[in-house]
């Protein structure tokens, strides 16, 4: 199943004065990747009236302008000059994540980061690079995962940018792509990448179907599909978390030894593929959810959904209780928490929901 809205919006701790300013080759090698692209890069409206018979580019312009327009006056995020250049890229991703957990626990490994703190992932422009860096991971005796990520945000420190195999993407996806980094450029708790994840994630999805209901209706085909999108996001994630409280159960055991846990460990994840396969499968809509390999799944992959929506039930009830729905009103609220608490910030928003 490929992996859309969710690790798509990964954002990579690459900023190129951290890179000049640090030593060791990985942050030289980002640096040259960045900077090849911004260096490349140019304004969208110049590249949409040289290529004038494309009507993807034409629509991925009318789109992105629609959205940050929507994004800054609708729902009160930052505004900025994101997304207002393009680079030619056809291997049809930005670069390539690695994520690491213990095999015997859900402990992440986290890199060390200038300016954004530790963080449990690591981002190249070269994906053999990330792949090696997986291997050796894997020899030391973590779970890791690699996927390609299409965008990443720069947390406001440069302007972010669009590709040209964004043409293809439905407009929706588009929507939720802006809205989700644009989310990070206003907010991203140093420290803290379960809230700023978590954070981008809900408002990302709230704010595309928003911005799709309002301009096409409730029952226009395009909400449909989003809405069959959610159902079956939300029905994966219930089924990986329940897989987590399993997998917890075993490795919270101190009568166990490491060997014990991760042998029912594979005992865990080999009985949950087979439910998945057998009754799971059948209640998605959408192809890749219904033939995912759950077999496949280990801690790394388990806990990089946990990070993204382990809490987006919270975020929901806040916008309802507190906002009445109000996306904007709710986001202006997470600027004030955020400012207020920091990293304490989901704590007092539990305990304010009591």
């Amino acid at each position: 199943m490929k992996q859309k809205r969710f690790h798509t919006f990964t954002t990579l701790s690459i900023t190129a004065f951290a890179c000049f300013m640090c030593s060791g080759c990985w942050y030289v090698e980002q640096a040259w990747g960045y900077l090849s692209d911004r260096f490349s890069a140019v304004p969208l409206l110049r590249y949409v009236q040289k290529h004038n018979d494309d009507p993807e580019l034409k629509a991925l312009y009318e789109t992105t302008n629609a959205v940050r327009d929507f994004a800054v006056h609708g729902l009160g995020l930052k505004l900025t000059k994101n997304y207002t250049s393009i680079v030619q890229n056809t291997k049809g991703y930005v670069a390539t994540v690695v994520s690491a957990c213990a095999a015997d626990s859900f402990n992440r490994y986290l890199w060390n980061y200038p300016f954004v703190g530790k963080m449990p992932y690591r981002g190249f422009y070269d994906a053999n690079k990330a792949k090696l860096l997986a291997a050796e991971l894997e020899q030391q005796g973590y779970d890791v995962f690699v996927r390609n990520v299409e965008a990443f945000s720069s947390l406001g420190y440069f302007s972010d940018l669009l590709y040209t195999f964004m043409k293809t993407y439905p407009e929706d996806e588009i929507a939720e792509l802006i809205i989700h980094e644009s989310v990070h450029t206003t907010l991203y708790v140093k420290g803290d990448p379960q809230f700023s994840e978590e954070f981008a994630t809900f408002v990302g999805r709230k704010g595309a179907m928003l911005f799709i209901t309002e301009k096409y209706g409730e029952n226009s085909p395009l909400i449909l599909r989003r809405k069959n999108q959610e159902h079956d996001q939300k029905l994966f994630v219930e089924f990986l978390k329940e897989t987590a409280r399993q997998l917890e159960v075993v490795y919270n055991n101190p009568a166990l030894t490491r060997e014990e846990k991760l042998a029912q460990k594979a005992e865990v994840i080999r009985n949950r593929a087979l439910e998945y396969a057998d009754s799971y499968s059948k209640a998605f809509y959408l192809e890749g959810y219904k033939t995912f390999n759950m077999a496949k799944a280990n801690n790394a992959y388990i806990d990089l959904y946990r990070l993204y929506e382990e809490d987006l039930s919270l975020y929901e009830t806040w916008l309802e209780q507190k906002c009445g729905g109000d996306l904007k009103a709710f986001i202006n609220d997470m600027l004030i928490l955020a400012k207020k608490y920091g990293k304490a910030i989901k704590s007092k928003m539990k305990n304010e929901l009591l």
